[in-house]
């Protein structure tokens, strides 16, 4: 063909939009080959969205209800080969999966604006309707019905009282990965030593007449000796953190070991601890009671609900046959009250899909209760993880550990002392935890297993919200919380109709299920997603830094919005806001905490549910005394007998102890929110008539500096640290100058057993050199270079391991019988199946760690 002929060729069609030499190879090209290219040519949302739909189809309307989806093709062409419930469980994985696609495509292609921001904020709510959706098809397809029940209240109780108790130990994995990069798998552990300390601290001297109690029906709750006990259990385990991380981990951060390194050796810690749990309590359960009345099932709120019910699959009514639905009408009127006569209305028709309702199943208001001891589990772990958010933000301990956790180097570079933050790092990531396991422990009755099993969630969690992101943790938490809530009536309501009641237990795998979906949105986790829209805001509000009008914001501080610091909102300054809003907000939160705390304890004039019923009774304290004359006598206690015991002083003592503790936190309630508002109100108002006056730049107290430069406070810790200074050097020169005695005397003995040793190594060698050739000469130089990392070394040191195995066996102590020997070759063979299994599950490890540089614990469970 000649240049000429290939131009004319080339031309393009005005047109058609084709090479005018091409135009008949179009007219021949498959019809399916076109549509390929046009497909392509669509933008990405658009293809996505029509694979998105391509599965929905195919698994709902063609799969699970007409049974001519691509899945029951392929079951046919097998002959049938595939499992029933194999097909339509993965065609309902098919179609949740057509749901995520469609979220992605928000995520990834919605432009930016207030449309995609709501459209993500209600994506879990499509996400569930498209799951119940899908359920509805599934059980039309097989021509079953189920029914469940969501109670929105016990939702949203379940969903805190999960996600505090994942985020207790959540929190310090992700601290601890935060400031030293390790994941801790002892962090489940000492959540484990959080809930046994409490149980410890109750059987103590001190606490033993006030925990020993049971139940007296008297309504009040002894907060001295709960808030004693989670104090204590966070400080102690606080200590035990330190201790692990002085004995555990400072080698290796010295030795420059690597994270995974670090990660197994937790993993070792771990199950010691577990030991050692185990060697005390034993496998019993135990359960913590700071006393008898905290755990009262009917000490709880009752709040209203909202229920909405569910009918799925077939909804048609047998004929003969009524439904009732929850929906009540009036039918009369009550002769004596006047009151109206509400009854359920009866329908013979058929189901409906779902129903709303708020009523009980005699038409009354239904209500949800939610007891006390497991309420206080999502406020103690929460308050907690927002005070370590404070602290981050707002502290310069908090700064010095983000300067840590963001280049080690530089920060010590700056003068901080790494180290110690290592270690305040380490009590705060223990400390949390032990807290959470103190708390939990009033749930239920524990083992020493019970920690080990939320560990894994937990890491699901930290996985999720980004691993080092402690905001990131929270929102995951909630996140996890919410599925793990919701999926437990519903797992239960279809589980029995499709005859696999093995469903039920599938709401503690939903977590997982619902990290691998949110994952592959947000491949960074949401505190990554977070941080980025952080950034994208700060660069608009950059782009848009119009100045705004100064009257307005004066305005906005004189007004009652200034006790929330709107008016620093409006000025561009969001952490001074913050810091009004902070301190807003606790104060309104300790003030609804101590109108709780005087109600349901013996605080002076408090009177419970139970004093209210009683008919005798004006106060908590008369519950106990049986008089209202306000005194508490020795007499009152409930372990005296005829004589005044010991126990009966203590009993006493504790109690007054706990009337004034209870009078201080209820006066201190008292006076510090109408105070914290109104100090804030007038100090924003000062603020705001000073921008009025043209003086808009922070307000500095020259005296109040000088007094935090001079005070007997700042002096008293200038002297503590002075004398701890010199403690820690006079400690120094002892330890140096006792070195400096023994370090010659060990020399000495290194020498002269280093000199024998090598004379006796030197013979061996050269002996084993003549038998065994150059061969093994060679491995063995490689030996002395590198150690255990070398192949021989390697050898050489799993077949010393194994003979301190075998020897372990043989001395391994059996009962004498007549058929010893058959019980020693079973004890031998269990032992020997059991490193077998050790040994393909490190084999895996390491060959999967060696190609991909990714130590993947999920290979271990293949085995």
């Amino acid at each position: 063909m000649s240049q000429e002929e290939r131009e004319v060729q080339d031309r393009i069609n005005p047109v058609t939009g084709v090479k005018s030499g091409e135009d008949d190879q179009v007219r021949e090209e498959p019809l399916q080959s076109r549509a390929i290219d046009r497909f392509s040519e669509l933008p990405r949302w658009a293809r996505r969205l029509i694979f998105a739909t391509a599965l929905f189809l195919d698994a709902n309307l063609l799969g699970l209800l007409n049974g001519f989806g691509s899945l029951n093709i392929l079951d046919k062409i097998l002959g049938g080969g595939l499992p029933n419930d194999l097909v339509w469980i993965l065609q309902v994985v098919q179609s949740i999966t057509a749901g995520f696609v469609v979220v992605k495509v928000l995520f990834d292609d919605a432009p930016s604006g207030i449309p995609r921001t709501i459209s993500l904020i209600l994506s879990p709510l499509f996400m569930v309707a498209l799951v119940f959706l899908t359920l509805d098809f599934l059980l039309q397809g097989l021509a079953v019905s189920a029914s469940f029940t969501l109670d929105f209240v016990s939702i949203g109780t379940g969903t805190l009282t999960w996600s505090s108790t994942y985020l207790s130990i959540a929190i310090g994995l992700t601290l601890t990965y935060k400031v030293q990069r390790y994941g801790n798998f002892a962090q489940s552990e000492l959540f484990m030593l959080g809930m046994y300390l409490a149980v410890i601290m109750t059987w103590t001297d001190l606490l033993f007449p006030m925990t020993s109690l049971s139940t007296s029906q008297e309504g009040g709750l002894t907060w001295s000796v709960f808030i004693f006990i989670l104090i204590a259990a966070f400080v102690l385990t606080g200590f035990a953190g330190i201790i692990i991380d002085r004995l555990v981990y400072r080698d290796f951060r010295k030795k420059g070991a690597s994270p995974q390194v670090m990660m197994i050796a937790s993993l070792g810690v771990a199950l010691i601890l577990r030991a050692i749990t185990y060697l005390r309590f034993g496998a019993g359960r135990q359960i913590f009671e700071p006393e008898g009345d905290w755990r009262r099932p009917d000490l709880s709120w009752e709040i209203p609900t909202t229920k909405m019910r569910f009918n799925l699959g077939d909804r048609s009514v047998v004929e003969g046959r009524t439904y009732t639905t929850w929906e009540c009408e009036q039918t009369g009127l009550d002769a004596s009250t006047g009151e109206p006569i509400l009854s359920r209305i009866v329908t013979d028709t058929s189901k409906p899909a779902w129903e709303v309702y708020d009523v009980t199943f005699n038409c009354a208001q239904a209500t949800t209760n939610y007891v006390y001891y497991k309420g206080v589990v999502p406020f103690v772990v929460f308050t907690s993880v927002l005070l370590l958010i404070l602290l981050l933000n707002k502290t310069r301990l908090g700064r010095r550990m983000r300067a840590v956790a963001d280049n080690e180097e530089l920060a010590a570079s700056s003068g901080i002392n790494v180290e110690r933050v290592h270690m305040v790092s380490a009590f705060l990531s223990a400390g949390l935890s032990g807290i959470g396991g103190a708390v939990f422990a009033l749930t239920l009755r524990f083992s020493p297993e019970t920690a080990f099993t939320l560990l894994l969630p937990s890491f699901a969690i930290i996985v999720l919200g980004t691993i080092g992101s402690v905001p990131g943790a929270l929102v995951g938490s909630v996140l996890v919380g919410f599925v793990r809530a919701l999926s437990g009536p519903v797992t239960i309501g279809i589980g029995y109709p499709l005859g696999r009641s093995g469903l039920t237990n599938l709401d503690s795998m939903m977590p997982y299920i619902f990290l691998i979906a949110i994952l592959m949105i947000m491949p960074k986790g949401i505190g990554d997603a977070y941080e980025k829209w952080k950034i994208e805001r700060l660069r608009k509000r950059q782009e848009d830094a119009s100045e705004r009008d100064i009257k307005t914001a004066a305005a906005l501080a004189i007004l009652p919005t200034g006790i929330l610091g709107l008016h620093h909102w409006w000025r561009d300054r969001p952490n001074r806001m913050q810091n009004f809003s902070i301190a807003a907000f606790a104060a309104y939160a300790f003030h609804r905490f101590s109108d709780f705390v005087e109600k349901n304890s013996f605080a002076d004039g408090s009177c419970s549910e139970d004093c209210v019923a009683s008919p005798s009774a004006e106060t908590n304290l008369a519950l106990v005394t049986g008089r209202n004359d306000g005194t508490l006598l020795v007499e009152d206690s409930p372990h005296f007998d005829t004589e005044v015991s010991e126990i009966d002083s203590s009993w006493l003592e504790l109690f007054n102890f706990e009337i004034d503790f209870v009078n201080f936190i209820v006066d201190l309630g008292d006076v510090i929110w109408p105070a914290a508002i109104l100090g804030l109100w007038i100090y924003s108002a000062y603020e705001g008539f000073r921008m009025l006056s043209g003086k808009d730049e922070p307000i500095e107290w020259p005296a109040f500096k000088r007094l935090q430069g001079h005070s007997s406070l700042s002096m008293a810790t200038l002297q503590v640290r002075r004398k701890l200074s010199e403690l820690n050097v006079r400690h120094k020169i002892a330890v140096e100058s006792a070195t400096s005695r023994v370090r010659p005397l060990i020399a000495g003995i290194y020498s002269s057993a280093s000199e024998i040793g090598g004379r006796a190594y030197s013979s061996v060698t050269d002996a084993s050199d003549n038998v065994f050739g150059q061969k093994f000469s060679d491995e063995r130089r490689k030996a002395e270079l590198y150690g255990r990392e070398s192949t021989f070394g390697s050898w050489a040191l799993f077949l010393v391991l194994m003979i301190i195995l075998i020897m372990f066996l043989a001395w391994l102590p059996i009962s004498e019988s007549d058929d010893f020997r058959f019980k020693k070759t079973l004890q031998v063979s269990n032992v020997l199946l059991t490193l077998s299994v050790f040994l393909l599950m490190s084999f895996s490890l390491n060959l999967h760690t060696g190609y991909t540089g990714m130590v993947n614990f999920g290979v271990i469970f293949f085995v």
